[in-house]
């Protein structure tokens, strides 16, 4: 049965379930991922390094897929070395519009005393 909505798709932002705790590990690994059929959009993302200590390094990749099944294009990457800065303990991510796939992995690189846990919340609308 189709629903209809009263506003327009922009506006329905939800929080995606694919928020969460992630704990990092040496290998590239996926905390966001979707793609659809129809033009939606990535909102926005916050990752939280607040657990980082000294020695360190988390890298974080954005990609987009610019055909169906394709291969992703990283249009973005990231590296925070060490401990993060005063008032930099939270990245954020900007909306993407997208069609055919957005995907974000997270890695840690260099390790100071153990494999830290990020906290990452995504929202998203999608019709």
């Amino acid at each position: 049965m189709a629903v209809a909505y009263p506003v327009a798709a922009g506006l329905r932002i939800r929080r995606s379930a694919q928020s969460g705790t992630y704990t990092m590990t040496a290998a590239w690994q996926t905390v966001y991922a979707n793609s659809q059929l129809y033009a939606w959009m990535f909102a926005a993302g916050e990752i939280d390094l607040t657990n980082m200590v000294a020695g360190d390094d988390v890298q974080i990749r954005i990609g987009k897929r610019n055909i169906q099944n394709g291969a992703y294009i990283y249009k973005d990457s990231l590296l925070f070395e060490d401990q993060p800065a005063t008032n930099f303990e939270k990245i954020t991510i900007g909306p993407i519009m997208d069609t055919f796939g957005v995907i974000i992995e997270m890695r840690q690189t260099a390790v100071g005393v153990a494999l830290i846990t990020c906290y990452c919340e995504f929202f998203d609308a999608i019709r």
